[in-house]
C-alpha cells in the first residue's frame, strides 16, 4: 500500500496501517499562513492548542484526527527554527540552585494541611 492509498483510506474513515507520528510544517512561498501537523502526545500539539486560545484570529486548529493528532494553520511569522541554547556547567548549577530556592519558598509558603497519624 503506497502513501496515497494510506491517506485515501484515512479520509474514507478506514485505518489499515499503524498510526504515524508525523510532524509537518508546510507553506507556499508568498503565503502568510503555514499548515502544521502534530501527533497527539507532543509538546507542539499542546503549544498550538495554547496559541489557538491566545490568538483565535490567527491560529486555527482545522482538524483533530481519531488518533488525537491535529492539523492547524498558523502565521508563517510564528514558525521559528533555532539551535539549542548553549549553557555552561556554572549556568546549569546556578539555575538548579534558583529552582531549589523557589521550591523551598513555595513549600514554606503553603499551609500545612497534612493530618498527623
Amino acid at each position: 500500500m503506497n502513501e496515497f492509498e494510506k491517506v485515501s483510506d484515512e479520509v474514507n474513515g478506514e485505518q489499515s496501517y499503524d498510526s504515524f507520528n508525523e510532524f509537518a510544517i508546510e507553506w507556499v512561498r508568498g503565503s502568510n499562513t503555514a499548515t502544521v501537523t502534530f501527533p497527539s502526545s507532543s509538546r507542539f500539539k499542546t503549544k498550538i492548542e495554547k496559541l489557538a486560545s491566545e490568538y483565535p484570529d490567527e491560529v486555527k486548529i482545522r482538524h483533530e484526527n481519531k488518533d488525537g493528532s491535529i492539523v492547524g494553520t498558523i502565521p508563517v511569522k510564528f514558525v521559528k527554527i533555532g539551535a539549542p541554547r548553549k549553557v555552561s556547567e556554572e549556568q546549569k548549577e546556578a539555575a538548579a540552585e534558583r529552582f531549589r530556592k523557589m521550591r523551598e519558598e513555595r513549600e514554606n509558603s503553603l499551609p500545612d494541611n497534612r493530618v498527623s497519624t
